[in-house]
């Protein structure tokens, strides 16, 4: 699709391409009338088309939105995923901390009950059991020394049973504080897992914030195209409507009027408007300001700020003034349907209806409209279509 500057100077170029001849004949009105309502029908197609891409830009847009509010909610939920293991790390490291104190405790306990177990054996190994047997013939009674042995075994068991419960203590401690350590494992590798994903998102995030600058850009690049198409059916229009006014006052007139000059025969070569290098040949090219894929209906010819532009050949100044985007535009008709249109002048030395020679100084270059610095913008047409110059420019 052609954007709208181009469309803009398309049809604004059309306006003063004439058939053949000087604009004095109603068949010529006739003409140019019916080019401009078939090129406003062209310009309602490209507005329709502007309109229909904005409002697909817009949909996109809304799309990028719902999946922008879509990641970062994934991006809250996996944060809040975050500081709730976070939460269950410190108990875990708060529950080892208290397992492992826990553990030194009994192991103390365990090594002051072990101290005096082992005092006891000590005691049995030097003495024979002479203290229990003391005990025993102390007693007055047979149920007094009974109820001694059943004491002295009682202590005996209680001593083992003590040693064996803190042993089993220790022992569950420890595997408990291993579980614990097992779970913190765990929940460290989780955090890690979803801090990776919160990294994630965050990237799909700015990706998606840049693609959406993008669409929005294009949106608004097809709005200002509707924008300014729409700006130009509205001069076409009132083209069309003084085209029209003026076929009533020739058609009121004598149609018999010899022309004033000599038009460049069919065929005839052009000769190159100024010498310089070629920056920019005919066809599909990158816009270098608008950075978007456009037809370039002419040829860039660098040259520096003021080099005089000659005419290609001889004819009639159809136009001389200013066009969108094309800043100050020479548009000269050499007959037989050929015309020659020199852009981004910095001045004019020629007005609109003069008649010109092959070669005279029409202008100079510049860099006027919208342009990365100076050259000369040069175009051929036939029947207002644009051709390649170079297959006019004389070798």
């Amino acid at each position: 699709m052609k954007t709208a500057r181009t469309a803009c100077f398309l049809l604004a170029i059309a306006l003063f391409l004439a058939s053949a001849g000087p604009l004095s004949a109603a068949s010529g009105l006739d003409s140019r009338i019916a080019q401009e309502e078939a090129r406003m029908r062209v310009l309602e197609k490209q507005i329709s088309e502007h309109q229909k891409r904005a409002r697909q830009m817009g949909e996109k847009e809304k799309g990028v939105l719902t999946q922008l509010n879509s990641l970062d909610q994934k991006k809250k939920v996996t944060e809040q995923r975050i500081r709730v293991l976070e939460l269950k790390l410190e108990k875990v490291k708060n529950t080892i901390a208290g397992l492992r104190a826990e553990v030194r405790l009994t192991e103390q306990e365990l090594g002051e009950m072990m101290y005096v177990f082992e005092n006891r054996l000590v005691d049995i190994y030097k003495y024979g059991g002479v203290a229990e047997f003391n005990l025993l013939l102390s007693s007055t009674t047979a149920h007094e020394a009974m109820e001694t042995s059943y004491l002295l075994n009682r202590i005996a068991l209680q001593d083992q049973a003590m040693i064996s419960e803190m042993l089993q203590k220790k022992d569950r401690l420890i595997k408990a504080a291993a579980q614990m350590e097992q779970q913190e494992k765990e929940l460290s590798e989780n955090t890690s897992r979803l801090n990776g994903e919160r990294k994630t998102f965050r990237n799909e995030i700015n990706k998606s914030n840049v693609f959406l600058g993008k669409v929005r850009q294009e949106r608004s690049l097809h709005e200002q195209a509707v924008k300014e198409l729409l700006q130009s059916q509205k001069e076409i229009q009132q083209t069309v409507t003084a085209l029209m006014r003026k076929k009533r006052d020739e058609e009121s007139r004598n149609k018999g009027r010899s022309a004033q000059y000599t038009y460049l025969p069919s065929g005839g070569q052009l000769s190159w408007p100024v010498q310089g290098q070629i920056t920019s040949t005919f066809g599909q090219r990158v816009h270098p300001v608008f950075k978007t894929k456009m037809m370039h209906t002419g040829m860039d010819i660098r040259a520096p700020r003021g080099t005089p532009v000659r005419a290609a050949g001889p004819g009639e100044v159809l136009f001389a003034g200013w066009l969108r985007g094309y800043g100050q535009v020479i548009i000269i008709d050499h007959g037989n349907n050929l015309s020659s249109v020199y852009a981004h002048l910095s001045s004019m030395s020629v007005r609109e209806g003069s008649a010109v020679k092959k070669g005279q100084t029409i202008g100079a270059v510049g860099s006027t409209g919208t342009a990365t610095g100076a050259h000369l913008h040069f175009e051929v047409r036939v029947g207002g279509d644009a051709r390649d110059p170079m297959r006019y420019l004389r070798k």
